[in-house]
């Protein structure tokens, strides 16, 4: 049975506003057609009759955002999240309920285990900065804007109300800096479900107008009960607190190239569409993220591996693909990265001559060349057209050309690639200085040292 709303409250002025927003999730072991009921010191009213028109910039007002020019199924106050999506909180103890939270500890926990679902979903953090004294004073009725985070008990009045959370933020622009979270210590048979409903209030959310979700709550909307967030709720935080984004096209000259899809390493956390037949790709990390993006060949095309560090906002990188494979194959498993660990050692192996059955293995994350026959193949290719002669000379030496090749796959440069190898003694040899090394690799290999 659906609760009554505990509808927000304003207070109006020019530095700052305060909006305490109520959840109610006590319906939950409820007698069936007995709805529980909460209360404020405003009557409930729309949302939309609360809005100015136009928008006051020092008045309080929900907005709703779009998705591919539809009316979206998530609600904002209309304020920017928490600065850099950075949350810092403080646990008030005080008034526990022992028949529901053994001890603080497991009340941290729990917590704890609906900031984790959040930070999962969108690019927000929550840093918690200790115990406290202080009440969650931003709710009902008191709604003292202190500046400080602060996550603890309090009655309700009422044994249906579960919880309530009050947000502030100061502006223009309007940007959220406190929020706070009272659980009842009275009534909380469902306090998981609770503590997820009113974090995402404390991230900026109002209820949703969609059904069956996190974030539901009146006044377009019944309370739901969900422990897992949402599409909606996911998308609503996303507004609020978008991941970095890296996006751009892949094209060999004029040509888009389409239907590439990038590997990430590190790739926790990363989503790439592929791309499409304009070229254009998009992947989203998360804050802070350093890694490789790499793919195997796609219709015949190399596409060169992209490294960052650091991404923290969005960032454009156009992709410059090349035609065909060079007559020096590094990449010999084919996913777009030059790895001693793969490739170093299955050109090694083919200059020692080994036979196809050791080769197996020896493919990387993403490889299209997978197995031990479509290694050695590679391999052999480049080999038997000396492809791997990287000094010059009459023949591929494993001694000399595999070892300058696995030493540069390794990361080392100068005169460590090419020092206590002998290849002035090597019959023939043209190249024996790093630079010579370097330039005819870069040429020959697609190196890009």
């Amino acid at each position: 049975m659906p609760g009554r709303h505990k509808h927000t409250a304003m207070e109006r002025g020019v530095t700052q506003f305060i909006a305490a927003v109520g959840a109610v999730l006590g319906f939950i072991g409820a007698p069936c057609g007995a709805p529980l009921h909460t209360t404020d010191t405003l009557a409930a009213e729309s949302p939309e009759a609360q809005r100015p028109d136009p928008p006051s910039s020092n008045d309080f007002f929900v907005t709703t955002k779009a998705i591919a020019g539809e009316r979206s199924k998530f609600i904002t106050y209309g304020w920017i999240g928490f600065a850099g999506g950075i949350v810092h909180w403080r646990y008030n103890d005080a008034n526990r309920p022992v028949g529901i939270v053994a001890s603080a500890t497991e009340a941290l926990q729990r917590i704890q285990a609906g900031m984790d679902k959040w930070s999962a979903a969108c690019n927000v953090h929550f840093v918690y900065d200790g115990t406290t004294t202080q009440n969650p004073d931003l709710v009902p009725p008191t709604r003292i804007f202190d500046g400080v985070n602060v996550i603890g008990w309090t009655a309700q009045g009422y044994s249906g109300q579960t919880g309530v959370a009050g947000v502030g933020a100061v502006g223009p622009p309007w940007q959220m800096v406190e929020a706070d979270i009272a659980l009842n210590y009275q009534y909380n048979p469902a306090l998981d479900k609770t503590i997820l409903h009113e974090l995402g209030h404390m991230l900026g959310l109002d209820h949703s107008d969609v059904y069956n979700v996190v974030m539901s709550g009146p006044p377009s909307s019944s309370y739901g009960t969900q422990s897992t967030l949402q599409p909606d709720d996911i998308n609503g935080c996303l507004s609020l607190y978008p991941f970095p984004t890296i996006s751009g096209t892949i094209s060999n000259g004029a040509t888009p190239v389409s239907g590439v899809s990038f590997c990430a390493q590190p790739s926790a956390g990363v989503s790439c569409t592929a791309s499409n037949a304009s070229g254009a790709y998009s992947c989203t990390v998360p804050n802070g993220w350093g890694g490789v993006l790499h793919s195997p060949m796609v219709g015949g095309q190399r596409i060169p591996a992209q490294v960052f560090a650091n991404v923290t906002g969005a960032v454009t990188r156009n992709v410059a693909a090349t035609t065909g494979v060079p007559s020096c194959d590094l990449d010999v498993d084919d996913n777009g990265l030059f790895e001693a660990a793969t490739d170093g050692v299955a050109i090694l192996r083919r200059a020692l001559g080994f036979g196809q059955a050791s080769f197996a293995g020896l493919s990387g994350a993403c490889a299209a060349n997978t197995t031990a026959a479509s290694i050695y193949a590679a391999t052999d290719a480049s080999f038997n057209a000396g492809g791997y002669n990287v000094t010059g000379g009459s023949a591929t030496l494993a001694t000399t050309d595999a070892l300058v090749i696995m030493r540069t796959l390794l990361g080392l440069s100068g005169n460590a690639v090419v020092d206590g190898l002998g290849l002035s003694s090597k019959p023939g040899v043209v190249r024996t200085s790093w630079n010579d090394v370097k330039t005819w690799m870069n040429s020959n290999c697609r190196a890009g040292l």
